[in-house]
C-alpha cells in the first residue's frame, strides 16, 4: 500500500507541475485588497491580496516592481497580472505578480491588453510591415508639443550628431481630451510633406497621461504613412500601442533622435577610412592600365604590320634574280634552262599566288585580331581613365568639397598646422589663403 502513495515532495511537486503548465494560470488578472504589505530589502514586494471570502499571498520581484507608479500601501484596491506558482517547502500556493495599478486605473490596463491583443491578430506589429530607416536623412519631422521638454531633447540631440539637419516641427497636444485626433492630424500633415523620417515624442508619465497614444485610430494611420516613424514615448518602462505599431520603438525621446540619425563624427572617420582605399585603388588602376598603354606603344607589329607580309615576298624575289644570273652562265644549256626557267616562274607564280592567298588571309585575321585587342584595351583604358577621373580630388572639389595645404602639402592633421601659418585653400574655382589665428583640437572625449 505504501508503494502507490504520494510522499508530500512528490505531491506537491505534481501539483505545482501541473498548475504552473496550465495556460489558464500562466497569465491572468486578478484584482483584490493588499494586505500585509511589506517591502523586503532585497526589493521584491510580498503582500496578501484579498477579497471578502478569501485571501492568498503574492510575491512581485524587485524587477517587476519598477514598472509600478504609485506608492504601494495597506488597502489599495489593486488589480494584478499574474501567474500561479507552488511554493513546495512550505506547501503554499502563491501568486507572482508581473504588473500592478490601482484598480479604477486598472480597466485602462485591461482595455490596453485588450487592444493590443486585436492589433497583434490583424497582423499591425508584424516586423514585415515595418518600413526601414533611411541611412542619411535630410529632413525629419517632428510631432510632440512645442512647449515640451521632450521636443529640446529630441532638437538638441540631432543637432549635436550632424548640426544643421533640417526638422519640421508638428505642434500638437500629447495628452488629455482630443490628444489622439490632434496627434492623427499633424501625422498626416508630416506624411503629406514627404520628410525622410518622423518621430513621435513626449515625455514620461503614468498611464492616463500616455493613453492619447494607445488610440486605436492612431494605430492604425501609424500602419499606414509612407514615411518610416520612430515612437519615443515616455521613459523605458512604458510601452504604449504606438510603441508596438511604429516602425522602431525607441526608449525616450532621446533614444528616439539618436535612432534617426548617425553621429557625424563617426561618418567622418568611416570617410577617412574610404578615402584611403579609393585613393589606392585608383593608383593600382592607373598603374596597370599605364604598363598596358606602354606594352602595345613598343609593339613593332601594331607600328608596321605590313613588315609580316613584305619579308616573304622580298626573299622570293631575290631567289628569282640570282637563278635568271646563273641561267645566262649557262650557253650550252640556254634553250633547256630557259624551258625550266619558265617552268620555274610558271611555278614561283602558282606558289606566290598560294602565298599571297595565305599572306592576305594571314594579314586579314591579324588585323582583326590586333583590332579587336586594341578596343578592348582601348575601352580598359577608357574605364580606368573615367574611373580616375571620377575619383579624382578635382572632381570631388567640383562637388563642393575643398582641400587645403601648406605650401605643397596637404594638411591631414591639426598638428600639421602652426598659429600665424599661411594656407592655401583649393576649392571648385580658384583658391582662398588665410593665416591661422587660433586652432582646436577634438581630444579622444569630443570623438
Amino acid at each position: 500500500m505504501s508503494q502507490d502513495a504520494y510522499s508530500v515532495s512528490e505531491l506537491l511537486q505534481s501539483i505545482k507541475i501541473n498548475l504552473e503548465s496550465n495556460p489558464s494560470f500562466k497569465s491572468f488578472w486578478l484584482k483584490g485588497e493588499i494586505s500585509n504589505y511589506t517591502a523586503h530589502r532585497s526589493g521584491h514586494w510580498y503582500f496578501t491580496l484579498k477579497d471578502e471570502g478569501a485571501r492568498i499571498s503574492c510575491i512581485m520581484f524587485a524587477n517587476a516592481t519598477l514598472s509600478v507608479r504609485f506608492p504601494v500601501k495597506e488597502g489599495d484596491k489593486v488589480l494584478l497580472k499574474a501567474s500561479v506558482s507552488v511554493y513546495p517547502p512550505q506547501g503554499s500556493l502563491q501568486i507572482n505578480v508581473s504588473q500592478m495599478s490601482l484598480d479604477g486605473v486598472g480597466d485602462l490596463f485591461l482595455q490596453f491588453e485588450r487592444l493590443k491583443k486585436k492589433l497583434y491578430e490583424e497582423g499591425l506589429f508584424d516586423q514585415a510591415h515595418k518600413k526601414s530607416l533611411p541611412r542619411y536623412p535630410e529632413s525629419i519631422g517632428i510631432i510632440t508639443g512645442a512647449k515640451t521638454a521632450a521636443l529640446q531633447d529630441v532638437l538638441k540631440t540631432l543637432n549635436l550628431r550632424w548640426p544643421g539637419i533640417k526638422t519640421s516641427v508638428y505642434d500638437t497636444l500629447v495628452q488629455g481630451e482630443g490628444a489622439a485626433l490632434k496627434i492623427i492630424d499633424q501625422l498626416l500633415l508630416a506624411d503629406q510633406n514627404k520628410h525622410d523620417v518622423l518621430i513621435i515624442a513626449r515625455g514620461g508619465g503614468s498611464i492616463e497621461d500616455l493613453w492619447a497614444f494607445n488610440d486605436e485610430r492612431l494605430a492604425r494611420i501609424i500602419y499606414n504613412l509612407n514615411t518610416p516613424i520612430v515612437s519615443g514615448i515616455g521613459h523605458e518602462v512604458d510601452v504604449t500601442i504606438t510603441d508596438y505599431v511604429a516602425d522602431l520603438r525607441a526608449a525616450t525621446p532621446t533614444a528616439a533622435a539618436q535612432a534617426v540619425i548617425r553621429d557625424f563624427r563617426e561618418v567622418k572617420g568611416e570617410t577617412a577610412q574610404f578615402r584611403q582605399m579609393l585613393s589606392k585603388l585608383i593608383n593600382q588602376k592607373l598603374n596597370q592600365s599605364l604598363l598596358l598603354f606602354s606594352g602595345l606603344k613598343n609593339y613593332s607589329v601594331w607600328s608596321n604590320p605590313e613588315l609580316i607580309v613584305q619579308d616573304p615576298t622580298v626573299h622570293l624575289t631575290m631567289l628569282t634574280q640570282r637563278l635568271f644570273q646563273y641561267a645566262s652562265t649557262m650557253k650550252p644549256t640556254e634553250n633547256r634552262l630557259k624551258s625550266l626557267n619558265e617552268a620555274l616562274r610558271f611555278a614561283a607564280i602558282q606558289s606566290i599566288r598560294v602565298k599571297e592567298n595565305t599572306l592576305m588571309s594571314l594579314k586579314h585575321d591579324l588585323g582583326s585580331s590586333l583590332k579587336g585587342n586594341l578596343n578592348l584595351q582601348s575601352s580598359n583604358f577608357a574605364q580606368s581613365v573615367g574611373l580616375l577621373n571620377a575619383y579624382s580630388p578635382l572632381s570631388v572639389i567640383q562637388r563642393g568639397y575643398s582641400i587645403t595645404k601648406i605650401e605643397d602639402k596637404v594638411i591631414k592633421t591639426i598638428e600639421d598646422v602652426l598659429v600665424n601659418d599661411v594656407l592655401i585653400t583649393r576649392i571648385k574655382d580658384g583658391e582662398i589663403k588665410s593665416i591661422v589665428t587660433q586652432k582646436e583640437s577634438y581630444g579622444k572625449e569630443k570623438l
